[in-house]
Order: C-alpha cells, then sequence, then structure tokens
C-alpha cells in the first residue's frame, strides 16, 4: 500500500494500523512509512488522540 501511495504521489496520506502484529515487526513496519501501529489492548481514546492529532480534518 504504501509504495502505490509513493508512485500516485500521495505520501501526504497517513497509514496506521493495529491488532496483533508481532513487536519485533514493528520497528520494520515503520521504517517503510507506516506512521503508528496500535497493538491489542491499546485503549480507543489514546487511537482517536492520535487520529487528531496527526490526521488532518476532513471538509464535509
Amino acid at each position: 500500500m504504501l509504495e502505490l501511495l509513493r508512485e500516485r504521489d500521495a505520501e501526504d496520506i497517513k497509514v496506521f494500523g493495529g491488532g496483533i502484529i508481532p513487536e519485533g515487526d514493528i520497528p520494520s513496519l515503520k521504517a517503510q512509512g507506516v506512521a503508528e501501529i496500535f497493538t491489542p489492548g491499546a485503549p480507543t481514546g489514546q487511537v482517536v488522540e492520535w487520529v487528531r492529532s496527526h490526521v488532518g480534518s476532513v471538509a464535509a
């Protein structure tokens, strides 16, 4: 996905995710351009706060 975004000059789109991702894979994913990874147990409020502070508002 990150490669496709780069090809389309859309690197301003933040890619983030979560779930059961091995701790050892997280540094590699971030090095490839994933903005943030939320592991199981991350409070919803933490995810919402991250989105609010890292993703621009969308025009309605």
